[in-house]
């Protein structure tokens, strides 16, 4: 049988098989992986760099604070550490050098001793292992000193210059240099100080003291006492003269009262809260110098043409044709004089108009005081007064960051005034009378009106004008004691001491080159043991040598011969010196024996009349008499003694009225006056009311310190160490 074949369709047509590329899928997968992954990567690499350089900035930046810190800490302590003292007035390269090492001890010894010249050093770290200081003879490195908790450090090194060669500056100046620490960051800075010697304040004191009308001070004041009452006063410049403005200036003052943080007597336009209450009680920066205050009211008030400015033309009372205050107006147009030849002269000095440009303050500086506020209005509230009753007119700081008034002061924040820190000074001056090292000879002739006088020792016995009994101060209602004078007229004196128990009036007189008027200096108490007790000088003063009867004010002083009746010798008439110059004409300094104790009357000098102060000799001093009683003007008429005293004038106590103007510093060393006064005042004007206007009007008082007058030799007092901020740079490494 035969098989056939049949093809059937699934034979015919056989199906292709589709071979399927299995893992590309995968491989792709794999790619993206590797991609992602490589990015995470670069992100977390990128990431963590950023947070590194974040981490590494930010300690860049805790050890550039960490040194700066270190730079500001070091120049806070320069000014509240104990420093060397030195007696020389002019701080130069070569006395800088002598300095340096007495510096290098102060430093070392303000870280780390526990005390510093007898006294408890505060300042001492509290750390043991930061006190040491490793010292070489050029320069000096502190050990590592911890900022904070944070972890910051700082390193200082002082060097003196000059550093190397080429380095302009001399051994004046030291550099500090500190490097901050934070991890492993550091960071350096540097900046230069200079060694010098300045008073820093335009009056310093031991009492009270009292500011005039018309009185303004271009400086710090500073007064010393803690528990003195009031520590200060000040009278306002404008309510005096026109009742309308005085009706506004008290009801800006009741508003400062009310409404006013503080005693500056301004509100600033920044203080928002107070700039608003202003506003709403009707009170404008009318000057736009950004502070409302009492001069604000004066411009405004006889501002006729709206410019915010006050013309000489605008002052001037229409009724009367004259000025409402010519004193007043010359006193503020002349602020700011300059203070030293070829000085610039700002805008607005002396141009007729007053305005914001003057830069009116009654104190420009910084009021400080020992005392706290609280301690003074618990002293006065008794009387239902507050400080704000006795400090009228604005004060206005001139130092950067400083404030308007310092309460509770540390000593270290003003000036050692002890009377024999100034010793030397006085002596200084009497070796330049001397010859051959002994004082000049006692002149042998009384000298004709019109004769000069060289080189001799003034006694009583050759006055050539009779003799005249006065009372002392000259002019005052409340005198101390009674002189029967020998009259020197018309004289001029070159380089004279006035013998001690002289007591003369100098009328008309000239004094050249350096005068010197010599006192007693060991002052006694009754016992016989030297004293510098004001009450035991006073006792002394009183104590009768011979005469009838006992110390009374009216009782007639005289210091030699037999005392006629109702005439008294007493230790003070014999052996201090009461003098009055009256219509003098002083061409050179003038100091006197520094006594132990303040003496009140028995040293004492007035200046009076058309008394002027011309120095030709000596521009670091004009009066140089510590613990001597000083009056300068009259009680009468303050417009007849105008004075211009250069350089400091230091004195036991000093008031001054009149027309003067004071180009340096006046330092009160005595503790005995009841007050220092500066510019007039009348019987009242102890009082929160004071008195009116004496004829002839207040005068003016311009008190202005003199940073670039070098101070005389022999002041004792303690060397600043100023920083010179133009110098600083950073990367000056501490090694």
């Amino acid at each position: 049988m035969k098989t056939t074949l049949v093809k059937t369709r699934s034979t015919r047509h056989t199906p292709r098989v589709r071979r399927i590329r299995r893992g590309a899928a995968a491989m792709l997968a794999m790619l993206f992986l590797v991609l992602f992954t490589t990015l995470s990567v670069a992100m977390l690499g990128l990431s963590t760099s950023n947070t590194q350089s974040a981490s590494n900035l930010a300690e860049v930046a805790r050890a550039q604070d960490s040194a700066e810190s270190g730079l500001r800490w070091m120049q806070y302590r320069f000014l509240k550490m104990q420093r060397p003292k030195t007696t020389v007035g002019n701080i130069t390269a070569s006395v800088a050098s002598t300095l340096w090492p007495t510096l290098q001890t102060a430093i070392v010894n303000d870280f780390g001793a526990s005390t510093v010249n007898g006294s408890t050093n505060w300042n001492q770290l509290q750390n043991a292992a930061e006190r040491p200081w490793t010292v070489t003879a050029n320069e000096m490195t502190s050990a590592m000193i911890n900022l904070d908790n944070g972890g910051g450090t700082f390193k200082l090194k002082i060097t003196k210059h000059p550093i190397g060669a080429g380095d302009p500056l001399d051994a004046r100046y030291i550099r500090v240099s500190c490097t901050g620490t934070y991890k492993l960051a550091k960071r350096s800075v540097a900046m230069d100080f200079k060694l010098d010697k300045k008073i820093k304040f335009a009056v310093v004191g031991k009492v009270p003291i009292q500011v005039g009308r018309d009185t303004i001070i271009e400086g710090n004041v500073a007064m010393a006492t803690a528990n003195k009452y009031p520590a200060i006063q000040m009278l306002s410049d404008f309510q005096h003269f026109d009742n309308a403005l005085k009706t506004k200036v008290l009801n800006f003052e009741t508003f400062l009262k009310n409404n006013h943080a503080g005693y500056d007597g301004r509100v600033a336009m920044s203080n928002t809260a107070e700039a608003t209450a202003a506003a709403n009680a009707g009170y404008t920066d009318y000057t736009q110098d950004g502070f409302i205050d009492e001069f604000d009211l004066l411009v405004k008030q006889y501002d006729s043409n709206n410019d915010r400015k006050l013309s000489s033309a605008e002052f001037t009372n229409s009724s009367t044709g004259q000025s409402r205050e010519s004193n007043l107006f010359q006193l503020i147009d002349g602020l700011g004089a300059p203070l030293f030849s070829g000085d610039v002269i700002r805008a607005g000095y002396q141009d007729s108009v007053l305005d914001t440009k003057d830069g009116y303050a009654k104190i420009k500086g910084t009021l400080t005081m020992t005392t706290t506020a609280e301690a003074w209005n618990s002293a006065i509230a008794g009387a239902g007064e507050t400080i704000s009753s006795w400090i009228q007119g604005p004060i206005t700081p001139t130092d950067i960051g400083a404030p308007p008034i310092k309460f509770g002061a540390a000593q270290t924040d003003l000036l050692d005034l002890s009377p024999a820190n100034f010793d030397a000074c006085a002596e200084g001056f009497h070796t330049q009378i001397k010859v051959g090292g002994v004082d000049p000879p006692a002149m042998t002739s009384t000298p004709a009106q019109g004769a000069t006088v060289i080189g001799k020792k003034i006694t009583a016995a050759r006055a050539n004008n009779g003799t005249v009994t006065e009372k002392t101060p000259f002019g005052s209602t409340t005198y101390q004691a009674t002189y029967k004078r020998p009259v020197y007229k018309n004289v001029t004196f070159r380089n004279c001491i006035i013998e001690k128990g002289t007591n003369a009036l100098f009328d008309g007189c000239t004094f050249e080159g350096v005068t010197f008027v010599d006192m007693t200096k060991t002052i006694t108490n009754s016992s016989g043991s030297t004293t510098t007790n004001k009450d035991d000088g006073m006792t002394w003063s009183k104590t009768k040598v011979t005469g009838t009867g006992s110390f009374t004010t009216t009782a007639v002083l005289v210091a030699t011969g037999t005392p006629a009746a109702g005439e008294l010798i007493t230790k003070g008439s014999q052996l201090g010196n009461n003098v009055r110059f009256n219509n003098c004409n002083f061409k050179g300094p003038v100091a006197g024996t520094a006594a132990t104790a303040y003496t009140h009357f028995s040293n004492s000098w007035e200046f009076t009349g058309a008394t002027l102060f011309n120095n030709q000799v000596d521009q670091t001093a004009t009066i140089v008499a510590p613990n001597t009683n000083i009056e300068m003007g009259s009680f009468t008429n303050p417009t007849a003694a105008p004075s211009l005293m250069i350089g400091v004038v230091v004195a036991g106590n000093i008031d001054i009225r009149g027309t003067s103007n004071v180009d340096g510093a006046i330092i009160v060393t005595g503790d005995g006056a009841g007050n220092t006064t500066l510019g007039y005042f009348g019987p009242s004007d102890g009082d929160t009311n004071p008195s009116a206007m004496p004829e002839g009007g207040y005068g003016r008082l311009d008190i202005r310190y003199n940073p670039n007058r070098a101070l005389p030799d022999g002041i004792n007092i303690a060397i600043d160490v100023l920083p010179d901020t133009d110098s600083y740079k950073e990367g000056y490494s501490v090694q």
